[in-house]
């Protein structure tokens, strides 16, 4: 048989080398395989840091459903998107079941988005600091993600959503701007003075508002969502952080654009979720009895977040090396500054090559090179984190 070479699609080449693996994974997964115990202090899995949905209620719930019959419906089970209508109306926010189209993840959400409104070429604009998934997702529809920054407040190290900062990084090309409220790791939160800001700006590009972390607020504004938007809105949200339910794989878009614009992208995004009709039927069939678990998920997630943040600041109160230290008032993550002439992934090599301590460097959520940011899950257990930390202080001496 004569050989021929094998062609890739060129969205690949957007990825990078997908074969690389960086040295600081190479470094952990070497240790580790030498039997050394590392402290992951960046582990922000709840299914594996005792903060699981109880396996008890899961069995019998799902013991109870009638799995019998399958109905293909596009948007998803009546009956589940009307659970998901009741939360948002505990949170004073009316929607209708039409407004919603279930998806099989968050991540699967923004793909529906992508489709609806980019062609490949396009841009989509992504905060930085943020998460770096979005480059994977991105690339995946062949588009070109465009960073704008966040802003940095000088007083209080907190990482804000400015309108303004936003617009200037819009371009012809810019047919998607992405929002993450609480964001990951920086906790920002589009606020509803945002939200007047962006409206009396007057632009109608499309927004895709990420707020799968919502409910984990602390101090400071709120997390907000207009009211009446006069642009296209999309909210993404799902089971992974409501319900510490990474796995089970329900996510949804709430379509909170105008009237004018909403039946349209209705229509559309039905029509993309009937192409793929990707939603299990058994976690549909279980959310009427799954959601009213929620507060007492996110009050344990809460709990454990409080007591690690307590924690992380009387270690880091302690550390003169420390530059500067958010405070934090939203989300998962703790991430704080040394004042080091060092890179930050040198730093967290080198740490841990000395302690078995596992950070990640912020420049993976693109901080800046030059400034050495290091980033903490905030639920991880507590006696992991206690530990890290008392090595990473002696690490510093």
């Amino acid at each position: 048989m004569t050989e021929f070479p094998l062609s890739f699609s060129n969205r690949f080449h957007l990825l990078g080398d997908l074969n690389s693996e960086n040295k600081i994974f190479q470094t952990k997964r070497h240790l580790e395989l030498s039997g050394n115990e590392i402290l992951d202090l960046t582990n922000s899995n709840p299914t594996k840091l005792g903060l699981e949905f109880p396996p008890s209620a899961l069995s019998h719930i799902f013991s109870n459903l009638d799995i019998s019959h399958y109905e293909p419906i596009a948007e998803g089970l009546e009956s589940t998107r009307l659970s998901i209508v009741s939360e948002y109306e505990k949170r004073g926010i009316q929607i209708q079941k039409s407004d919603l189209v279930l998806t099989a993840s968050t991540s699967e959400a923004y793909s529906y988005i992508f489709k609806l409104f980019t062609n490949p070429g396009d841009e989509v604009l992504t905060p930085n600091p943020g998460y770096p998934l979005f480059s994977f997702l991105i690339g995946l529809e062949n588009l070109k993600e465009v960073h704008y920054p966040l802003v940095e407040d000088s007083e209080t190290g907190n990482w804000i959503y400015s309108a303004e900062t936003i617009t200037n990084c819009i371009s012809t090309k810019t047919k998607l701007i992405i929002l993450v409220s609480p964001a990951n790791p920086t906790g920002s939160r589009t606020t509803a003075k945002f939200w007047k800001d962006w409206e009396e700006l007057g632009i109608k590009i499309p927004i895709l508002l990420d707020e799968v972390f919502v409910g984990y607020e602390f101090k400071g504004e709120n997390h907000s969502i207009p009211d009446s938007p006069n642009f296209p809105l999309l909210i993404c949200n799902g089971f992974s952080k409501l319900l510490a339910l990474p796995g089970f794989k329900l996510g949804w878009i709430l379509n909170r654009s105008p009237e004018f614009f909403r039946p349209e992208i209705q229509k559309k995004l039905g029509f993309i979720a009937d192409t793929y009709l990707s939603v299990n039927s058994l976690v549909q069939l279980a959310t009427p009895e799954l959601l009213p678990w929620k507060s007492m998920i996110q009050n344990r997630i809460r709990t454990r977040i409080m007591r690690n943040l307590t924690t992380c600041n009387l270690f880091l109160d302690d550390i003169q090396k420390i530059k500067n230290k958010p405070v934090v008032e939203a989300g998962w993550y703790f991430l704080f500054e040394l004042d080091m002439d060092i890179k930050d992934e040198d730093m967290v090599l080198d740490i841990l090559t000395k302690t078995n301590v596992f950070f990640h460097p912020g420049s993976w959520y693109g901080f800046s090179h030059n400034r050495c940011f290091l980033v903490i899950s905030l639920i991880s257990e507590e006696e992991t984190l206690r530990q890290g930390l008392e090595a990473f202080q002696s690490y510093l001496k």
